[in-house]
């Protein structure tokens, strides 16, 4: 099944005025206001945005840049809300009200439904405002925070991005921070299945342990398997001095004789040769994922963790 997708051309819920803007002029004038090719003018639904007497607005469009204090939702949300001090934010957004933009409405910040926002702030609860689960690395309040959202997110270095916690020993609020803290990546905003992730040089450390005493084991197994074919071959020609009827030698058993003679081709055609090919499989499993000039080699060469 297809996705289904919004009209390249929606104006949504527009307000009288709007209709009118569009109803008048000829039909040249109609259509630049209904495409807006080339950056031109266009008509379209624009939401009107709630503002506080504190916070100073710079907007274009549907486009906003909010300075004041830490707002996610109404006048009586966040830190702003609650009158607390060292509270500044920066909130930009795009798209406010997402698909069902009207010009008919009026409207306070939405993390949910806004199409696209970063919001800095000084003071705030940042997990709460963007609903994320708390994973391993909780959920501060009343922090400095930055998130970031969208429908797609996209962070690019060209010379590399780093993933870095604890730079500092005291944080926005001034007090010592307690833990190094956590970097959890959650798909699905579900932290339930969360795990740590392995570390690779280690995982290599153990990995060749493990081969290591895999092949002690077939080396052990290999020298028993030696061993055995022999005292096989002993007790299946084994014979033993007869006293009675004049002395002489019991000829050896044809039941075990012949036993004997099929546990030496059995051993010689399975076990020893599983032995051996055991051995191969061991070092070409070596070579293609702990050696790292391998395509299969088990670490990334371009991502690292501490």
């Amino acid at each position: 099944m297809g996705k289904r997708t919004r009209p390249a051309h929606d104006k949504g819920d527009l307000d009288p005025v709007q209709k009118r803007q569009i109803e008048r002029g000829s039909d040249i004038e109609r259509n630049l206001l209904n495409q807006g090719t080339l950056h031109g003018p266009i008509v379209e639904a624009i939401p009107n945005f709630i503002q506080s007497r504190s916070e100073k607005v710079l907007d274009n469009g549907n486009s906003w840049i909010v300075l004041g204090r830490d707002r996610p939702r109404s006048l009586a949300s966040g830190e702003g809300g609650f009158g607390k001090t060292q509270a500044s934010s920066i909130d930009i957004v795009v798209g406010r009200m997402g698909y069902k933009p009207s010009s008919n409405a009026w409207v306070d910040p939405n993390f949910k439904t806004d199409a696209a926002r970063i919001h800095i702030s000084q003071k705030t609860n940042i997990d709460e405002n963007f609903n994320i689960c708390e994973g391993t690395a909780g959920c501060p309040k009343a922090r400095s925070g930055i998130g970031i959202k969208a429908d797609g997110v996209r962070m690019i270095g060209r010379e590399g991005i780093k993933l870095v916690t604890s730079t500092d020993t005291i944080i926005s609020r001034g007090t010592k921070k307690e833990s190094v803290g956590n970097i959890d990546l959650i798909a699905g905003n579900d932290d339930t299945k969360l795990e740590p992730l392995v570390k690779g040089n280690k995982l290599i450390a153990a990995l060749e342990a493990l081969v290591k005493q895999v092949d002690d084991v077939t080396e052990n197994l290999n020298s028993f398997v030696t061993f055995q074919m022999g005292y096989n071959a002993s007790i299946a020609a084994h014979t033993h001095p007869v006293i009675c009827m004049g002395g002489g030698s019991a000829v050896p058993s044809p039941t075990l004789a012949a036993a004997g003679a099929q546990m030496g081709i059995n051993i010689g055609s399975t076990t020893g040769p599983t032995c051996v090919i055991s051995k191969i499989n061991n070092a070409v499993s070596e070579l293609k994922f702990l050696n790292h000039t391998s395509e299969d080699y088990i670490l990334s060469r371009n991502v690292n963790t501490t």
